[in-house]
Order: structure tokens, then C-alpha cells, then sequence
């Protein structure tokens, strides 16, 4: 359906309907869906329905799971409306961290070629300083007794409707200035709904600012801020915090700051390099990310239950093992892309045809990273026990995300590659999970 070219890719990205954040460059050229048809990928019209009743199959499986309490959240919801001073809490955050962005310092990164065939951006990654001290900056007013830690917890209703009515704003102001320029940067002109979800203008920015770049920051410091206000919500009902609640704040915060770590990999992103700004983005940095990744917390708020060693260490042992396959595979990419001749494991590479990588994590399942990205968003849930399935809901969601994906991905790399792509997926013929898929 598609060609590609793979670049390093990092972790989860925004693009929330998109997350993600673990996506491959992906470089498009439409190829008629028909000519799809190599190893391992379709090879038939009869398999590639059998993956699709597979597919219903796992929907339906998440949907049972899910539906009585989703219906009785519902039911029993009931929030104030947002007030004045939750638009200024807001709005206060996400200036704060664009200044941040503009006068600390940080390495200039290059981006990757645009699709105009010219131009390459230039972007400042210092997020993991902006992170830093926006964390100390809410850490320090809590200890002085001037913030109430609680108050993003005490007000997340209200605070989630606000920045859904700030992404459409926002998606409505890039539609009409997209609508209204033409820059040299631009992809193909589409219709003028698709210009509004998937965005009118590619690299937009504000006061020197690239909005979509920056706008990973407020997605990903405020699922930080908000599982930090639980915590401290917890601690001011409680007195203390619990051990499910600490292992849930430890292995996310690791994970964010994994993220802000290897943020100069995101300017080799398909989201940065070749995706609109647009509505669905927007909306997945303001709304999604932190407010549905953080989902957890509501569980563990009031869990008073016992964390037993034998939980705490398959915990751990999820994130630990989920972590060395996302990161590893991903590094092991990156360092092909940049150095085809580097060992692997202590070995040279094996190569298909001169591109494809057949060794290390990628001579195990040609999807690893996902496998190892799934296990990572287990290990944040599995804290909140097996008795609610709604807290599996970040679980659930990429579950079904990357499943779909790693096909899309097949489809693309066949049309791409062609017969190495029959060569590489008969030496790896597994998916996602050695053995089982």
C-alpha cells in the first residue's frame, strides 16, 4: 500500500491516535493496495481477511472487558464547570513552558530533509531541561506550602474540558492560517476537512517557537504533573503514599524522562518531518496523552490494598524486560541507519538486500519495538490489580494500536522492498512474538 524508509525512531510520540512516538519514518508513496501481495505480509486476499476477523476478534475481546464499567463511569459522572481560574491554570502552564523552551539552553538539532526537497529545520532540544525545571519549579512550591500539590488532581475535570476547547481553538487558528498561506514546506493541498483534522501547514511556529515540535512537552510533562498532583493528593488524604501508587510514579517517570533523553531522534520522526499540525495532533499532545495515559491514578487514589513482593517484582520485571526490547531496538536501528557496519550483539549485522536489518532484536520479530512498547504499558497498569479493566485502558489502547500498525507496516515495507522484503520475513517469520505471532 506503501513504501518507507526507516530512520531512528523514538520513543511513543504524540501523534496519540496516532502515540505514537515509537513509529518508524515513514516516507509515503501510494502503491496500489493489489500489488501487496509478498511473503509474510498478505500473500492473499483469504489471509489478510483471516488477520482481519482476528483483529474483530481482539476489539470485541477489549470491548466485553470493558464496556459495564465504561457505561457505569458514565452514568455516575458528574464535574462543575470549568471556571476562570482553570483557563489561567492552563494557559499559565503552557506559556510557562514555551518560554522555558526559548531562553534555557539546548542542543541544536537538524531535522531530517522536508518533503520540498530543500529545507531542513533547526531544533532546540532542551526539554529535558524544560521538564526539569518546570518538575522543580511544582516541587519546590509545594514544599513551601504556596501550591496546593493536589490542585491538578482536585480540578482534572475541569482542567480536561479546558484543553479541549484550547486544541480546537488552536486547530482552528493553524486551519485558517494554513488556508490562508502557502509555504514552500507544504504536502499535497487536501480538502478542507481533512486540512482541519490532519492539519493545513506543516511546520508552523509562533514567536521563533515550532509549535509541533514543542508541543510534545505540554503532552508529555503534563502526564508527569498530573501523576505528581495524585501522589500528593494521596499523601494529604492518606498521610502517606502507597507502595502501588510509588511503583506507578517511579516506572512512568522513567519512562518521561527516557523520552526527553533521546528527544533530538524525534526530528527523524514521520510526525515531525512529514505529518500537518492539525487537529488529530493537537489534540493527542493536549488532551490525550496526559489526560488518558494518566488514567492509573484514579484507581490507585483511594487503593489502600496490600502491594506484595511477588506483584512488585513482576512489575518490575515487565518494565525491565519491556524497556531493554523498546530501547534496544530502537537504538540498534538508529545505529544501522548511521553505521551499517557496527556489530550487533557482538557480531556483524546481518543484512537483507543491502537495507533491511536481520539481526539483533530485528532477527527475532520483525516488530519487536512494539512488543516491548506493550510491555512497558502493562507494567504502568499492572499496579492497579486486575479487578478494574478501565485501568488497563493505556494497555488496551496500544494493544490495539500497535497490532493494526505492525500490519500497516508490513504492507509497506512489501510494496517497498518487494522480494527482499520475501527474503527478510522468511528469516524472520514472526510478528510481534516469537513463536505465537
Amino acid at each position: 500500500m506503501y513504501t518507507r524508509t526507516t530512520h531512528e525512531i523514538a520513543p511513543r510520540s504524540t501523534n496519540a491516535v496516532w502515540p505514537l512516538l515509537n513509529e518508524p519514518l515513514l516516507l509515503y508513496q501510494e502503491i496500489p493496495y493489489s500489488t501487496v501481495t509478498h511473503q509474510g505480509v498478505i500473500g492473499n486476499s483469504s489471509s489478510s481477511m483471516r488477520w482481519w476477523h482476528g483483529y474483530f476478534v481482539l476489539w470485541t475481546l477489549v470491548v466485553a472487558l470493558c464496556y459495564r464499567e465504561f457505561v457505569e463511569l458514565v452514568r455516575t459522572l458528574r464535574f462543575d464547570l470549568p471556571r476562570i481560574e482553570h483557563v489561567t491554570y492552563f494557559l499559565a502552564y503552557v506559556f510557562a513552558l514555551a518560554l522555558l523552551s526559548v531562553v534555557l539552553p539546548g542542543k541544536m538539532q537538524t531535522g531530517a530533509l522536508l518533503s520540498d526537497g530543500h529545507t531542513r529545520l533547526r531544533y532546540k532540544c532542551n526539554g529535558l531541561l524544560v521538564a526539569g525545571v518546570t518538575v522543580t519549579l511544582f516541587g519546590a512550591g509545594v514544599y513551601s506550602g504556596r501550591l496546593d500539590g493536589a490542585v491538578i488532581a482536585n480540578h482534572l475535570p475541569q482542567l480536561f474540558v479546558v484543553a479541549n476547547v484550547f486544541s480546537l481553538v488552536v486547530s482552528v487558528g493553524l486551519f485558517l492560517h494554513g488556508r490562508a498561506t502557502r509555504r514552500p514546506n507544504w504536502l499535497a493541498p487536501r480538502g478542507v476537512v481533512e486540512d482541519f483534522v490532519l492539519g493545513a501547514t506543516l511546520n508552523p511556529t509562533m514567536l521563533g517557537v515550532d509549535l509541533k515540535f514543542f508541543s510534545y512537552r505540554p503532552a508529555m510533562v503534563g502526564w508527569l504533573l498530573i501523576n505528581l498532583s495524585y501522589a500528593c493528593a494521596q499523601h494529604a488524604a492518606m498521610g502517606t503514599v502507597t507502595a502501588r501508587m510509588a511503583l506507578y510514579q517511579i516506572l512512568t517517570a522513567w519512562y518521561i524522562w527516557d523520552y526527553f533523553v533521546h528527544e533530538p531522534k524525534m526530528v527523524y520522526t514521520w510526525d515531525i518531518i512529514a505529518e500537518h499540525f492539525g487537529l488529530m495532533l493537537v489534540w493527542a499532545d493536549y488532551v490525550f496523552i496526559p489526560f488518558m495515559f494518566s488514567v492509573q491514578n484514579s484507581y490507585l487514589l483511594h487503593d489502600t490494598s496490600r502491594l506484595s513482593a511477588v506483584q512488585a517484582t513482576l512489575t518490575l520485571s515487565c518494565f525491565a524486560v519491556g524497556f531493554a526490547i523498546f530501547r534496544g531496538a530502537n537504538s540498534q536501528k538508529h545505529q544501522f541507519k548511521t553505521n551499517p557496519t557496527a556489530h550487533i550483539w557482538g557480531k556483524p549485522p546481518v543484512v537483507v538486500g543491502g537495507r533491511l536489518l536481520a539481526s539483533g532484536f530485528w532477527g527475532v520479530a520483525r516488530h519487536l519495538n512494539y512488543t516491548g512498547d506493550l510491555l512497558l504499558a502493562f507494567s504502568y497498569c499492572a499496579p492497579c490489580g486486575v479487578r478494574k479493566p478501565l485501568a488497563y485502558f493505556y494497555f488496551f489502547y496500544l494493544l490495539l494500536l500497535c497490532v493494526h500498525r505492525e500490519k500497516r507496516d508490513d504492507e509497506r515495507c512489501a510494496a517497498k522492498y518487494k522480494t527482499d522484503w520475501d527474503e527478510y520475513c522468511l528469516r524472520v517469520p514472526y510478528r510481534m512474538v516469537p513463536l505465537v505471532y
